[in-house]
């Protein structure tokens, strides 16, 4: 069978985005044209493809099946004990780069770290000398971490931590965190693959935002920034919370590719 007649058959099976992504992997090129082209599928290739889309269709993420996902132009280690890196985290590590490289900051805490991509992705990106911790709750997240931080030759300080209970008197010019914000309700379909470690905050899912917020502001330094990730229906919420807590001035709210409030950027007052 030639790959493009396998695509055409299953193009109805994988969000298109997916499907390239499959072909890439499976051909190791990144040419775009790939799924076009004459190329045969040899016997092993055809049972492999068969055996990835028979878990696609079960609704296991492809990052999972795969073991990786492309973020901020890197492809990172992943597995089912840490969240599958998405796109509007990206924005949140442009505007990351952005307020540090804007007021030549040093000392970074990405917190809730995960698979590491964020810090990872700051610290590629930013040439300039830079102190980046990681910190999770989850030692396989952290193991993670420092599988992909080996493999990007980047030095991250990785500490296991529930949120910033274990940094006592040490602070940071600028904390960033992706933490767990999905409601409770909300947990099904392909999310039921992620572990809910890294994903469940409750009723409305502000449990994790509310405690960052009340916290964060003990460990930045003076003028110190906090950037937030927060689901699409929190900004209200979030502006409440940030308002009664009274610590800290909002410089910009963060949106996604569709138009959603997708995080915050804040500085201690």
């Amino acid at each position: 069978m030639k790959l493009k007649d396998w695509v055409r058959e299953n193009r109805a099976v994988f969000v298109d985005r997916d499907l390239r992504f499959l072909v890439k992997d499976v051909f190791l090129d990144d040419n775009v044209l790939l799924l076009q082209q004459d190329k045969y599928l040899s016997l092993g290739k055809l049972q492999h493809l068969d055996r990835i889309k028979q878990l696609y269709i079960q609704g296991m993420p492809l990052a999972y099946i795969l073991g990786k996902e492309i973020f901020f132009g890197l492809e990172f280690k992943v597995n089912s004990r840490v969240l599958i890196p998405r796109k509007e985290t990206e924005l949140i590590v442009e505007k990351t780069i952005e307020i540090i490289n804007k007021n030549n900051l040093y000392y970074i805490l990405d917190l809730c770290c995960g698979c590491g991509n964020i810090a990872i992705s700051i610290k590629k990106s930013i040439k300039k000398k830079l102190f980046i911790c990681g910190s999770d709750v989850s030692f396989e997240a952290l193991a993670l971490s420092r599988r992909n931080s080996d493999i990007y030759k980047t030095s991250i300080e990785l500490v296991n931590a529930d949120l910033l209970k274990a940094f006592k008197a040490r602070t940071f010019d600028l904390i960033v965190s992706n933490p767990p914000y999905v409601e409770s309700k909300n947990i099904k379909s392909s999310l039921r693959y992620e572990p809910r470690l890294a994903l469940e905050a409750g009723e409305k899912g502000l449990n994790l935002l509310r405690e960052i917020l009340s916290e964060a502001h003990i460990y930045l330094r003076n003028s110190g920034y906090l950037i937030l990730e927060m689901g699409y229906n929190h900004k209200s919420f979030l502006a409440q919370i940030i308002n009664e807590i009274g610590l800290y001035e909002i410089v910009e709210w963060i949106k996604d590719y569709s138009g959603h409030f997708r995080g915050v950027v804040l500085e201690k007052l």
